[in-house]
């Protein structure tokens, strides 16, 4: 199809423009998902480069499936020479770096940074609780800690303290992206750290494994994405009311125990929020966290 037939074709509808040049049917990309889209927009660009561009950052996380927290990006995250600097234009954000060759590979004809490279380089650019999101994913999805620790610093220098510290932090036992997220607040905050993934049983068996435990506190505290209630995988075949149910009863056999149980969602996710919530349900502080 020429330019002018595609641009009609636009206007109307029922193409959607991913980037210059390249279009797909509306009626696809309105049934992709957010993560899907955000890899089309990639792929695109990567096509369009014709192989020049090594995708990095935020965007190969996408590729490799690793969680990034928040809303997809609409730009392209792409690697540059050290004395580029770091500047965004044309639907890129090119990503300054001293080293363009190291662990970098090809995945679906696409070069991109390889996943350990892209984890080190998301603690670095990355929020505390982005990062710890991002590493926590890594680690229980095979990822070293240590060869992570080694890209930081052999990539980053003097700059990587903030992608040391994130590392360091990291737990691959956590359960989600969004157990990860509240852990993270947890520690910048100041309240103790729970225990993580513990079971509990009582005379009828295996109750669950709770998120999070603070056992001086007899308290339980679980993170409600909502996921359970929409993904027919999770679900397995129950309508949405009775995973409600079965929640409400497991609750019911943890308090019988004699923990008290509170529960947060992705609102609940930011510094204030999180903080009140958890002082309400009588967690003490005890000073901030030193990864602000």
């Amino acid at each position: 199809m020429d330019d002018r037939t595609l641009r009609k074709a636009a206007a109307k509808g029922v193409l959607t423009r991913v980037r210059r040049g390249v279009y797909v049917r509306t009626a696809i990309w309105d049934w992709l998902s957010p993560l899907d889209r955000y890899r089309l927009i990639i792929a695109a660009a990567a096509e369009a480069a014709g192989g020049r561009l090594v995708i990095s950052h935020r965007s190969a996380a996408a590729l490799w499936g690793v969680p990034l927290v928040g809303r997809y990006p609409d730009a392209v995250d792409v690697l540059t020479s050290f004395s580029g600097g770091t500047r965004s234009e044309h639907g890129f954000v090119r990503r300054s770096t001293r080293d363009l060759v190291t662990e970098v590979t090809e995945k679906d004809g696409i070069t991109l940074t390889s996943l350990p490279r892209t984890v080190a380089d998301l603690t670095v650019s990355l929020p505390f609780a982005g990062a710890v999101a991002a590493v926590d994913w890594a680690l229980a999805n095979g990822c070293s800690r240590e060869h992570l620790a080694d890209l930081v610093r052999c990539l980053s220098g003097a700059a990587g303290g903030r992608g040391l510290a994130a590392i360091a932090f990291a737990d691959g036992r956590s359960g989600s992206p969004g157990e990860s997220v509240s852990r993270a607040l947890i520690h910048e905050l100041g309240f103790p750290p729970p225990a993580l993934q513990v079971p509990f049983h009582d005379s009828r068996g295996l109750i669950g494994v709770v998120d999070f435990f603070w056992a001086d506190f007899a308290l339980v505290g679980e993170f409600d994405g909502r996921v359970k209630y929409a993904d027919p995988e999770l679900l397995k075949g129950r309508a949405p009311e009775a995973v409600v149910v079965e929640e409400k009863r497991r609750e019911d056999r943890l308090r019988a125990l004699g923990p008290r149980v509170t529960r947060w969602m992705w609102d609940d996710l930011t510094r204030e929020r999180l903080g009140r919530h958890l002082e309400l349900a009588g967690l003490p502080r005890f000073g901030s966290g030193s990864t602000r």
